[in-house]
């Protein structure tokens, strides 16, 4: 449910195809909410036969026809009841990267470190995307939302690569300790 208002509040800011949708969703809420393009679409359909969003056919020559998506006053109205909604606040974390470092003992102590380095390799990639985000759309006059959940993403992916350094020695030192018996 909680993709319908994320679309919803991307149509709030201006009208929009499926494919633009799951770019700016992509974009711009990647460090706290992922949906796959086929989600995308699939909940757009949903939202229009709802009545919350509308949608306008584009024919074009060279390309395939296009529908631009435009929220209406009923999905302008659920959205905003759906923000004032008291949440149950119920932290969630479904990481497959932590399950498998809850499993690195069971690798030798190189590859546990390899991982974790490609691991953090990755999360350096990530920093460097949402700093040239952060560049391009809060000096641009972004939303509040998008300054404090970019804000977020960030303060969580270097609280990361702080973690992996942290891991990396603790592993270290549980193989020195280990060799030295």
């Amino acid at each position: 449910m909680a993709l319908r208002f994320a679309l919803l509040g991307l149509l709030t800011e201006e009208a929009a195809t499926g494919y633009d949708l799951s770019t700016t969703f992509k974009k711009q809420m990647t460090h706290f909410w992922t949906a796959h393009h086929t989600q995308i679409y699939r909940e757009l359909l949903k939202m229009e036969e709802a009545g919350l969003v509308t949608s306008e056919l584009v024919v074009q020559e060279d390309l395939p026809d296009k529908k631009i998506y435009s929220i209406t006053d009923q999905g302008r109205s659920d959205l905003v009841a759906w923000l004032r909604a008291p949440s149950e606040f119920k932290p969630k974390m479904k990481d497959e990267n932590l399950m498998r470092v809850s499993l690195l003992h069971l690798l030798p102590p190189d590859e546990a470190i390899a991982y974790l380095e490609e691991s953090k390799r990755h999360h350096e990639m990530a920093v460097e995307m949402m700093h040239v985000w952060r560049q391009a759309h809060l000096e641009q006059g972004a939303t509040l939302g998008e300054k404090l959940t970019s804000e977020y993403g960030l303060r969580m992916m270097l609280n990361y690569l702080e973690w992996c350094d942290w891991a990396i020695e603790e592993i270290q030192k549980t193989n020195t300790k280990s060799s030295l018996r």
